[in-house]
């Protein structure tokens, strides 16, 4: 920035006035959401024990495939009973296992104002994680890159409506894969200051992650969660040694472990709504009591990614009722159970950011809403069951992640006696909106989208006939041309800088 800009531009303190004014317009970050509805139930208690069971039986005759030494030996240690890699619980292990997680805690980013509370009575917002492609500011679906990554670490430090950075929310391709945590986690450290999810695919990778982290954080990680760790099993019954590798670093540090069976339901578990939530139960279960195994009191989240699966193309299919079923039950498995539990929040099949693609992930925000999730994940940006993370659509479903918030806190009573003066005030055949009520209220009363269209046709038609896509890339692209990045002390990103280099003169590029 030049001598001859403007003083009021320049920045102080790392930032521009200029900037800190449109920050102040913006909308302010959700906080902490509490429900204020009560969850929804698929079936009824009797019901529920009958899944239950089922699990336990599981668990008992069949048993959950450990693929991991270590693993094997801590369940013999622990009096389980092991066949080869294939352990077998019983219901009285596995319920006095999980008993010791903390049915609450929170998540810390380095702002210290960027917490994120994770409870059974708590609703989270995370981006998506894992995506291969992009679709772009362009609209051009293509792999994708670390460029891309920083821009939706970018896009979610600046939209209102996540608490948690997906760290992985798609893979920069053009980094050879053996360094690609590395500049994942970097990315997440600088470009965001919010919690975020590190890496887990494997022992060393894991440890890189949690060694990047505390070289922000420091001690404060000693006794705090700042990052998570989303370990995924393969159904059906197996967890395997890269995915417990990671579970065990991240439970041993002390972060979140985010256990998740992936379900294609008739594809790999059975056809049937109830039995596969009986399967998926008993896999959630045995790595739940695994990481207190590992560590008494880790923080857990009882995780799930559930799809039907078209008998046509074999392809997953996103918002189908039947997967709205299997997040309810899972849902009432979770408080039965005393944990959190997450969902797919914004999840969709569709190949566009089209009408395809809106109901899908309508359906999935507001099945994990109504069924009370304690973390909306992959809630940005999936399309194309998770092979894609669109720019459109991640601000669009940051919005509409604003509007679930709205729903799931319930009706407000705090004004209701002074509404009904209004009432008295304006009287039959009258209107509300130069009354003092409306006037004082309006903002807070009635939430309104930016991006969603409300104009007359003659209005939309002035403003140049903009599809929603195109609105959303054009605010995407708003967004990312006035980020400012949050401060650091250079001390400390000179730290993560000398790590990264250091990691990636050991680790060969070319060793997967």
């Amino acid at each position: 920035m030049s001598d001859a800009t403007p003083i009021l531009a320049r920045r102080r303190g790392g930032r521009s006035v200029v900037a800190a004014a449109r920050e102040a317009e913006r909308t302010p970050r959700l906080s902490a959401i509490r429900y204020g509805i009560s969850p929804v139930t698929a079936v009824s208690e009797a019901q529920l024990d009958r899944i239950h069971a089922a699990s336990m039986a599981i668990l008992r005759d069949i048993g959950i495939e450990f693929r991991d030494e270590t693993a094997l030996q801590q369940w013999r240690a622990a009096g389980a009973r092991v066949e080869g890699s294939r352990v077998h619980l019983t219901e009285a292990m596995v319920m006095d296992l999980i008993a010791k997680a903390p049915a609450r805690f929170t998540i810390h980013g380095r702002n210290p104002a960027h917490v994120a509370e994770i409870g059974p009575d708590t609703m989270t917002f995370a981006t998506m994680q894992g995506a291969p492609c992009v679709r772009d500011l362009d609209g051009i679906r293509r792999a994708s890159t670390l460029e891309d990554l920083r821009n939706f670490n970018r896009l979610t430090q600046s939209l209102p409506g996540f608490h948690i950075g997906g760290g992985f929310t798609c893979e920069p391709t053009d980094i050879a894969v053996p360094w690609r945590h590395l500049e994942m986690v970097r990315s997440a450290l600088l470009d965001t200051d919010l919690p975020f999810f590190g890496l887990a695919t494997g022992q060393q990778r894991s440890e890189d992650c949690i060694a990047m982290a505390r070289l922000v954080h420091g001690a404060f990680m000693d006794d705090h969660a700042v990052m998570a760790a989303h370990i995924s099993g393969n159904s059906p019954l197996v967890w395997d040694a890269t995915m417990l590798e990671g579970l065990r670093v991240y439970a041993e540090a002390g972060q979140v472990v985010l256990l998740s069976p992936f379900v294609l339901g008739a594809a790999n578990t059975p056809a049937d709504v109830a039995a596969t939530v009986a399967q998926l139960n008993a896999e959630a279960l045995a790595c739940l009591a695994y990481a207190q195994l590992v560590r008494a009191g880790t923080r857990m989240i009882y995780g799930q990614y559930s799809v039907s699966v078209s008998m046509k193309s074999g392809a997953p299919m996103s918002g189908m009722p039947e997967v709205t079923l299997m997040n309810v039950i899972v849902g009432q498995l979770a408080r039965r159970y005393g944990l959190p539990w997450r969902t797919t929040a914004a999840q969709a099949s569709s190949k566009l950011f089209d009408a395809q693609s809106g109901y899908e992930s309508a359906t999935a925000m507001m099945s994990g809403a109504t069924a009370g999730a304690n973390l909306m994940l992959h809630a940005g940006g999936w399309d194309e069951a998770g092979l894609v993370c669109c720019m459109g659509k991640f601000v669009a479903d940051a919005e509409q992640n604003l509007l679930i918030a709205r729903y799931a806190q319930g009706v407000d009573f705090d004004h209701f006696d002074e509404a009904l003066e209004a009432v008295s005030r304006i009287g039959p055949g009258g209107h509300y909106l130069g009354d003092a009520f409306t006037l004082k209220h309006f903002r807070e009363a009635f939430i309104a989208p930016e991006l969603l269209d409300y104009l007359s046709h003659e209005q939309w038609k002035a403003k140049g006939e903009k599809p929603m896509d195109q609105r959303c890339r054009e605010k995407a692209a708003e967004i990312l041309a006035e980020y400012e990045p949050p401060q650091i002390d250079p001390a400390l990103k000179a730290s993560l800088d000398s790590y990264v280099a250091r990691r990636q003169s050991e680790i060969s590029p070319n060793i997967a």
